[in-house]
């Protein structure tokens, strides 16, 4: 079993990678919890916006690299911007068509989006080469141990977005409005609750934050390539489950834990190499453990009684 100073290294990584599993499993939160759906697109739509910065900071579609350079430093920001914008689009016209179905409905609605958005990617770029692009870092040292800029970013940007977005819900009109929306749609719109627009506001604040994310997850990745970011949406997913859709707090501190344990299980060899092979397996593990423990004294009301 590898040692502590083998182990801090990847603990860092994990925990900079479980904040960016927070980060996203807020936004699939907040916007479950106002629009009832739970947006599979979220990697996708990241990895789109990615790929367009990319091209433009070679200053062509085809070249294999990108070219650095002061003016690349200003394309950050198109990232956020092209991320929202996705969001907001369908947000606005898209979503509103899937407002009467089932959840399940709405949730295949994103999944379609993320289809439709990888078959672009794999038209327009040579999606089987990664790709390279880094957000300016630097690097010091913590017990021995080698700390880049870009792992403390995340995991403070990670806490600020979990406390700004818990006050923001609970302190602002458009807040109060999106919780009214999530408890009853209906009687939040005869209430005079701007339904569609708090909507399409929630839609287009998960898209700055998907955008944040994606902005700082090249430096944490060593290339990039279209599915890895697509489906990065996953363990992010799982933190989501963990705190059941609902808490934010909860989802920060389950995403932080398989960030870790992701991470922690690379290391390892000899008699314990499969936790290294299966390490990609911790959101599914966690999310089933997690889903088992809450359902364990569910209630179910049959013929008047009440049974576990």
């Amino acid at each position: 079993m590898p040692g502590t100073s083998i182990l801090l290294p990847f603990i860092i990584q994990g925990l900079a990678f479980g904040a960016m599993y927070a980060v996203t499993g807020t936004s699939i939160v907040v916007l479950y919890r106002t629009t009832g759906v739970v947006n599979l697109a979220f990697g996708a739509i990241g990895s789109m916006g990615v790929h367009i910065v990319w091209s433009l900071m070679g200053g062509s579609l085809i070249l294999p690299e990108p070219r650095a350079s002061g003016f690349a430093i200003l394309l950050y920001p198109a990232l956020v911007a092209v991320c929202a914008l996705i969001f907001l689009i369908y947000g606005w016209f898209l979503a509103p068509l899937l407002d009467r179905r089932d959840a399940l409905a709405k949730s295949l609605g994103t999944v379609a989006l993320a289809l439709f958005l990888m078959g672009i990617m794999k038209e327009r770029w040579d999606t089987s080469k990664p790709r390279s692009m880094h957000f300016p870092n630097s690097t010091f040292r913590v017990g021995g141990t080698v700390v880049t800029t870009t792992q403390v970013l995340a995991l403070l940007f990670a806490l600020a977005v979990v406390i700004v977005v818990g006050i923001y819900l609970k302190r602002t009109e458009t807040g109060t409005a999106m919780r009214a929306i999530a408890n009853n749609r209906e009687t939040s719109g005869l209430l005079g609750v701007p339904v569609r627009r708090v909507e399409a506001m929630a839609w287009f604040g998960a898209g700055i934050l998907c955008g944040c994310v994606f902005l700082l997850l090249p430096s944490l990745f060593k290339s990039m390539d279209q599915a890895t970011l697509t489906w990065f949406v996953i363990p992010a997913l799982a933190g989501a489950i963990v705190g059941q859709l609902r808490s934010l707090w909860i989802t920060f501190g389950a995403s932080l834990l398989i960030g870790v344990v992701e991470s922690v299980l690379t290391p390892f060899h000899g008699n314990l190499q499969f936790l290294a092979t299966y390490r990609r397996l911790t959101p599914v593990v966690i999310s089933v453990v997690a889903i088992l423990w809450i359902s364990r004294q569910r209630t179910v009301v049959l013929a008047g009684r009440e049974m576990t």
